[in-house]
């Protein structure tokens, strides 16, 4: 159904990357004022992404293709289908590594002051136990609807951190001289603005943040799935409701977001933690809440990514792997949960490679390929196109996002180089 797309979409775009936010804004300013063009940048890419999202939609509707890579294939180039497929598997297998690695960690730290045995409570045993229990029952899932009930769980957990930032930011408790500033890690540190409030955005440093919000929506490795398990209409038509859970789901993920963002910031400023999280005081209660809730999150997203993840093996091995996933799908799930686990063990600081794959093939799936897409239909007259000035601007917004995806991707790549 519609709110079950709407639902598991949020909670596909919205993960612990939000809680690095407040720090891209302390990046260029370390006054209050910044949270203004901070949150203005932040709704004009959840615009941007949201548009994406739905051209590789239309662009599986106009071809009547079921994946990112084979409407690609139809639209742009045959011979280049491996692009897209490599990009949503890198980003989908990088994501699925980062979240176990710090989902080890998270609850690894969260055991501790119970004093149990390492071979219990220690970072890999908790990371084993929690496949095993936790991930491969979701995992093994065929589709992405009875997950909508693990999804509202995850999102009332981002409504809780969000809540819980707020209450922090406006209970004073760590302003100068709050009862929780004194055990915070690092003191809140702000300074005034020397111009306007959008003045602030003219330091070298808003890059980190721009590199941050080209992929804060990433979700379009999965916008093939969420298209084709949407039910559709009377008509048989599944466009406009596809539109309507985009906007719907974006909007929100759009809201959490800027909520993180600038409640993290305007309560530590120029001081706020890479993981904002971070800032918080080891006793605050509510933050220990906060931490579990971010595990929780993880955990429901965990399968979402995981999906695409094994759809694009499956679909890479050709009519082989479609015939293993149809004979052998827990065996399949087992191999692949296993070795991305197997990753995640070996590994304890990932941030390069994330950060690279985001950089380049999270921005070619978002801002490059969907556009290259729809002016390639719209070349060839493919599928019902709009006239007048809606098909000239439509043009007009595709051929422009494809310079801003290589701008985005080349300052993302010069972030993460230079980290």
């Amino acid at each position: 159904s519609e709110g079950q797309s709407v639902v598991n979409l949020v909670k596909n775009i919205v993960g612990a990357g939000m809680l690095s936010l407040p720090s891209g804004v302390a990046a260029f300013s370390g006054s209050p004022s910044a949270v203004v063009p901070a949150v203005a940048l932040t709704v004009l890419f959840g615009l941007l992404s949201a548009y994406g999202f739905v051209l590789i939609a239309d662009a599986c509707n106009r071809t009547g293709k079921t994946t990112y890579q084979d409407a690609w294939a139809s639209l742009v180039s045959p011979g280049s289908k491996w692009l897209p497929a490599f990009a949503c598997f890198a980003n989908a297998a990088v994501g699925c590594i980062c979240f176990s690695m710090i989902l080890g960690d998270c609850l690894s730290l969260v055991l501790s002051p119970l004093g149990l045995p390492t071979a219990f409570a220690g970072r890999n045993s908790v990371m084993v136990a929690l496949t095993l229990v936790v991930l491969f029952p979701l995992c093994r899932l065929r589709s992405l609807a009875p997950l909508a009930k693990f999804s509202v769980l995850g999102n009332l957990s981002n409504v809780y951190i969000c809540f819980f930032i707020l209450i922090r930011l406006f209970d004073g408790a760590y302003a100068l001289g709050g009862p929780l500033v004194a055990a915070a890690p690092v003191a809140p540190k702000f300074v005034a603005a020397a111009g306007s409030a959008w003045s602030t955005a003219a330091h070298p440093g808003v890059t980190v943040l721009l590199s941050m919000l080209g992929t804060a929506f990433l979700a379009h490795y999965n916008a093939a799935t969420f298209f084709c398990q949407l039910a559709p209409d009377a008509n048989g038509r599944r466009d406009e409701r596809f539109m309507q859970v985009s906007v719907l789901g974006f909007s929100a993920a759009a809201v959490i977001l800027c909520i993180v963002m600038y409640g993290g910031f305007a309560t530590f400023g120029s001081s706020s933690a890479g993981l904002i999280l971070n800032s918080y005081a080891a006793k605050d209660g509510l933050a220990i809440v906060a931490r579990l809730c971010v595990a929780a999150s993880l955990i429901t997203s965990y399968p979402m990514v995981f999906f695409s993840v094994r759809e694009q093996f499956c679909d890479g091995l050709g009519d082989r792997g479609r015939e293993l996933w149809a004979s052998r799908p827990d065996a399949v799930t087992v191999g692949l949960l296993g070795a991305i686990t197997a990753v995640a063990l070996r590994l304890t600081n990932l941030g390069k490679v994330a950060g690279f794959a985001g950089a380049v093939f999270g921005i070619y799936l978002i801002y490059i390929a969907p556009p290259l897409m729809a002016l390639r239909a719209l070349q060839r007259n493919i599928g019902e196109q709009p006239k007048g000035w809606k098909r000239t601007a439509g043009a007009v917004v595709q051929v422009m996002l494809i310079p801003l995806g290589i701008a985005l991707g080349t300052v993302g790549t010069y972030q993460v180089l230079m980290k």
